[in-house]
């Protein structure tokens, strides 16, 4: 089973997104978010398995260096997560370009390591036509947005991407009700164990190895990265008390139960390391598409 951590900054995405403000990074609420990651990490998986990949924002890099390289020197990998954390699938073509260069450069200054991976924030990808994706073949090695349930979706998406080097490393998610349900997130927390496991054992049987994904501010309570409501009401009473909501449930709403469940899930199914580390993996996907 692979784990991969999604290195944004809530209080800073989300204070953009609303534009309430211009906000600075909490470096160390980052700082201390990785550190517990990075611990539990070392206390519950062995040998490659305590190595990760961090999807990290370009703008982290930018700000933070010394965290990046700090998180790069811990031998896990960096890959990107976009300079900031926009939807690509809104970016024109100029700025979806100029952005992802901008964020491997600053990515790769700071961890002083070549940085192969993307993974567009919230998965979004314009996905009815190639045009996005190939900016981001130009760019990279590998992509990390797509979610499917079937190799032989891969295969199809691939070729309807016009994709000839760009590898996808694909998330197993199910649609039922019209909503995609994965491995990670708000999912996982919030949902019974039973959840994830059903997941994961469906991912098996699809021949895909499980792939769990989380965010730092996931990681046990988070006030450090709270917005005031304050800052909300700007946006009017009802805007606030629903960005109130969702805040509480991504900083707060059973947080403390997410290191429990990975620990269960990875009992039974181990990790495996960074996916840059794994070729084998990308192999083996390679092989069952074309077979």
């Amino acid at each position: 089973m692979f784990l991969s951590i999604d290195f944004e900054d809530f209080y800073h995405d989300l204070s953009r997104q609303l534009k309430l403000k211009k906000s600075l990074l909490k470096v160390d609420a980052l700082y201390k978010k990785y550190e517990k990651i990075n611990n539990f990490l070392n206390q519950n998986s062995e040998g490659e398995g305590n190595k990760t990949t961090f999807f990290c924002t370009g703008v982290i890099a930018k700000k933070a260096p010394d965290l990046i390289h700090k998180i790069s020197s811990d031998g896990h990998e960096i890959a990107c997560h976009y300079y900031y954390h926009d939807l690509v699938s809104k970016e024109k073509e100029k700025t979806l370009r100029t952005m992802l260069w901008k964020a491997r450069e600053s990515l790769e200054n700071a961890s002083g390591k070549k940085v192969r991976g993307f993974r567009a924030p919230c998965f979004s990808i314009n996905k009815s036509t190639p045009t996005q994706y190939k900016i981001i073949e130009e760019v990279f090695d590998y992509d990390s947005s797509f979610i499917c349930s079937s190799l032989n979706d891969i295969k199809t998406f691939q070729d309807k991407m016009e994709l000839t080097n760009l590898k996808l490393i694909p998330l197993y998610g199910n649609n039922i009700l019209g909503k995609s349900l994965r491995l990670g997130g708000s999912y996982l927390k919030i949902f019974p164990l039973i959840y994830a496991k059903t997941l994961i054992k469906n991912a098996q049987k699809a021949g895909f190895s499980p792939h769990i994904y989380i965010h730092p501010y996931e990681f046990d309570n988070s006030d450090e990265f709270k917005i005031s409501f304050a800052d909300f009401k700007k946006l009017g009473n009802r805007k606030a008390f629903y960005w109130s909501m969702r805040q509480y449930q991504w900083l707060f709403y059973r947080n403390r139960k997410l290191k429990h469940i990975l620990r269960k899930l990875i009992m039974d199914n181990p990790l495996e390391g960074n996916i840059e580390s794994k070729y084998f993996w990308l192999n083996l996907i390679i092989l069952n598409i074309n077979h």
